[in-house]
């Protein structure tokens, strides 16, 4: 979840753009095309010949997700099993939003396919499907220049390529964004953006007395692998992956890994509660300061959940390590 600042990213837009209607074209599908999109949902390849018809199957496929197993109404899934469920769904609408804009290049519906294309390989890559990003570069750079993606969109479009790429091609996006025409508030972000990328390599300042009274100082865990984890009880995303973080927690533990909370709570006794009730046994910060939180703004953080891990020599390494927590863990404790 964003801060009040409201910058806008495409990635923050995926959950809610899934399977919504938010690409739907207008009027309602042809019948032959929803029976076409739902007798194979996971098919790469759109079976319209028609340009306006192999849109209205795409758009009817977004708006029809696979019927969730009959064991979920009666025990809901973790996020985990949410996400291995649907992701060959997700992956193959993006093939099929591809389909789409490389038969039909000049159809006015192309570049939506692009964008719908781009946010759906970020969510598989959010997901745990890492080796999307050439792919998710490729469309992204399709994206910067297509002339229907000018002005404020060229720039959001670069924003989001910037938040998923590696701090070496990373930082000369945010710096396009801060140097071109973007919107005063992008390039606010931006700066925010590049300022923690310049934190990475270094130690970070961290020490404090945790709710439950243990002290913690970054510097005595040295040796360890470290997630510094930003959350709040109050945000959805954050709460849902707490499954997933304990997991991770549990499995690597033992060989050295630890989690240091950054909880952006307003209620300590709400927190507390959480954190017992989840079994979450590390130790948490709380200032009550929401998003004037000590550490939030020491170190730029306007968006949360955001997991940064450190490595057994003290150093940040990793400010996007949601993508993949298990690997980004475990590569760092085998060094």
């Amino acid at each position: 979840m964003r801060s009040n600042n409201n910058v806008l990213s495409l990635a923050g837009l995926i959950l809610a753009a899934v399977w919504t209607g938010l690409f739907a074209a207008a009027g309602e599908p042809a019948d032959n095309a929803v029976a076409s999109s739902q007798s194979n949902p996971l098919s790469p390849k759109l079976h319209a010949k028609e340009a306006g018809a192999a849109w209205t199957e795409l758009t009817s496929a977004n708006h029809h997700p696979p019927p969730v197993p009959p064991e979920w109404n009666i025990t809901p899934p973790t996020a985990g099993e949410r996400e291995k469920f649907y992701l060959p769904y997700i992956e193959a609408m993006a093939d099929k939003s591809r389909d789409f804009y490389t038969r039909f290049p000049i159809d006015t519906n192309a570049a939506g396919a692009k964008l719908m294309e781009f946010q759906l390989l970020l969510l598989a890559r959010q997901w745990g499907q890492t080796n999307q990003m050439p792919r998710i570069e490729a469309v992204g750079n399709l994206l910067l220049n297509d002339p229907a993606m000018s002005g404020e969109r060229h720039f959001q479009i670069l924003w989001t390529m910037a938040l998923n790429s590696p701090p070496n091609k990373a930082r000369p996006l945010f710096q396009e964004i801060i140097n071109g025409a973007a919107p005063d508030k992008l390039k606010t972000a931006a700066a925010v953006e590049l300022k923690k990328l310049d934190a990475v390599g270094k130690p970070l300042d961290v020490r404090f007395t945790a709710v439950d009274g243990r002290n913690v100082d970054l510097v005595r865990l040295r040796g360890k692998v470290v997630l510094v984890d930003f959350w709040a009880t109050w945000c959805p995303p954050c709460v849902a992956e707490v499954p997933e973080v304990k997991k991770t927690y549990d499995q690597f533990h033992d060989r050295g890994f630890e989690i240091v909370g950054i909880s952006l709570d307003k209620d300590k006794d709400k927190l507390t509660q959480f954190v017992a009730a989840h079994k979450m046994e590390w130790p948490q910060f709380f200032d009550g300061l929401y998003w004037q939180n000590k550490y939030a703004v020491q170190f730029g953080i306007e968006s949360i959940p955001a997991m940064w891990l450190i490595d057994k020599k003290g150093l940040l390494r990793n400010v996007d390590a949601r993508a993949d927590l298990d690997g980004a863990v475990q590569n760092l404790l085998s060094e």
